[in-house]
């Protein structure tokens, strides 16, 4: 069974941990930078090795028996390059969001992407999106294939949506820029007059906290607002069944940072929740307007606001879009088949087939 060396950016369970340890036909070493980056300790095996601790490349891959490097960033997949000129390992880089579109990046961050697009043999965008962004900085477009994320169906399984009178709407990420939650907070604002039971949920942990918790008091949500933090991702699905609508929105940060395609927005597609989510970055790819979902223009409240009355009053076509999510989830980010994907263009590389 061939080994391949992986780097993503931190280990924990939101760090796309199935793309390195379960790939079909494929065993893994789980290469963290240093110590400080593994961050949940019950990921700890005897597959995690540290990259601070190598002192000799070649030695390393040989005493490993490892076949192919995968590092899941770009900024990764420039520290890895030394390693694979001493090793002569094939280099295969994931992009997943920022590290696409060069924005907020050292000096010289493009001239190192240019170099790792010439010595990289194959890169892995997580979005048509994104792998048209690479191409335009240069990416050879024969050397990308992009490599959606999955969803663990059986982790979440679907149910119809709810017909009943609650109005709770959830939303789930990280506590940063582009996450878009202060707008989605704002929308709320102006529709809860209208809807006096409605209350808004906000799932994630981060650096705008004491921001999101300052705007709420500022718009005066009171306990129509709740913001959960250190949420286990295992309860998840548990919340996500609990929910009216799902939203999403996403939009491009003053920094220039944006999404790939979120994965919470695949989870609540796949559990069944109606979806409302922003027109950015790789999200109507999997969203088609009216069909899986709605989408609206992003960093906008007043299309927001509208949009989120629409649905709370056209409960009737629910029913319409969780069925066609669903579906679009089953066909295009079931996780089995996305790691079988990848397991395919490693096979490519490597000279196998399956």
């Amino acid at each position: 069974m061939s080994k391949v060396i992986h780097m993503n950016l931190r280990v924990d369970p939101t760090q796309y941990i199935p793309q390195i340890r379960d790939i079909p036909g494929y065993d893994y070493i789980h290469l963290v930078r240093q110590p400080k980056y593994m961050v949940n300790l019950s990921l700890l095996n005897e597959k995690v090795h540290y990259y601070s601790e190598i002192f000799s490349p070649k030695e390393y891959v040989k005493k490993n028996n490892a076949s192919l490097i995968h590092a899941h960033h770009g900024q990764l997949g420039l520290l890895l390059l030394p390693f694979k000129e001493e090793t002569r390992l094939p280099l295969v880089t994931s992009f997943r969001g920022r590290d696409a579109t060069l924005a907020n990046q050292p000096i010289g961050y493009l001239d190192g992407m240019k170099l790792l697009f010439e010595q990289g043999e194959r890169f892995f965008p997580v979005c048509q999106y994104l792998a048209q962004q690479i191409n335009m900085w240069g990416c050879p477009p024969e050397k990308i294939r992009v490599l959606y994320g999955g969803v663990d169906l059986d982790l979440f399984p679907y149910r119809a949506p709810h017909l009943n009178d609650t109005q709770n709407i959830i939303s789930i990420g990280r506590l940063v820029e582009k996450k878009g939650h202060h707008i989605l907070m704002q929308a709320f604002k102006k529709i809860k007059t209208k809807f006096p039971k409605a209350t808004l949920t906000i799932i994630g942990g981060g650096e705008l906290e004491g921001y999101i918790k300052s705007l709420a008091t500022q718009l005066n949500l009171g306990t129509s607002f709740r913001l959960l933090n250190n949420v286990p991702k295992s309860q998840i699905p548990e919340l996500m069944a609990k929910a009216d609508l799902f939203c999403a929105p996403s939009l491009t940060a003053s920094n220039g940072d944006v999404e790939g395609i979120p994965n919470t927005i695949k989870e609540a597609m796949a559990t069944g929740i109606p979806v409302l989510a922003t027109n950015h970055a790789g999200i109507p790819e999997i969203i088609t307007h009216n069909r899986e979902g709605i989408l609206v223009r992003e960093n906008d409240v007043n299309h927001l606001a509208q949009a989120l009355e629409y649905m709370l009053l056209d409960r009737q076509s629910w029913l319409k879009f969780s069925l066609a999510a669903r579906q679009k989830v089953e066909q295009n980010f079931d996780q089995n088949n996305q790691l079988l994907l990848q397991a395919n263009y490693y096979d490519e590389l490597l000279g196998g087939s399956r």
